[in-house]
């Protein structure tokens, strides 16, 4: 049973395959982050994520109930920190902001297994 509060949980909660798959394939990262202050609306936290201009669009993913944010960005327009910045200040009038916990910038190696003899 998942407990909502560790950070596998929280990327589970936001976590798209194909997205990831698909940004991954494009060289872009994807990134989850804690939504830190008063719980605001998913209509304000999209465009809010959305304004800044390396995120992907189509890409956001929300778990209002854990507080979790997910979004796919173009590390070659932005980094991390300017779109982070960016989302930030479109959120501050609500004292919101967002932290990351975890960013994907490749696929995760997968070992082979070997069969038993």
């Amino acid at each position: 049973m998942a407990c909502g509060y560790c950070v596998e949980d929280k990327i589970a909660a936001t976590y798209d395959h194909a997205l990831v798959t698909k940004a991954l394939a494009r060289r872009h990262h994807v990134v989850f982050l804690h939504v830190d202050g008063p719980a605001p609306s998913r209509e304000m936290l999209e465009r809010a994520v959305y304004a800044a201009p390396a995120v992907d669009r189509g890409s956001v993913r929300i778990a209002g109930d854990l507080l979790t944010v997910s979004f796919a960005y173009d590390p070659s327009r932005a980094t991390l920190g300017a779109t982070q910045s960016r989302i930030d200040k479109a959120l501050a009038a609500h004292r919101v902001s967002l932290m990351p916990f975890e960013v994907m910038e490749r696929p995760a190696d997968l070992k082979a297994i070997k069969p038993a003899r």
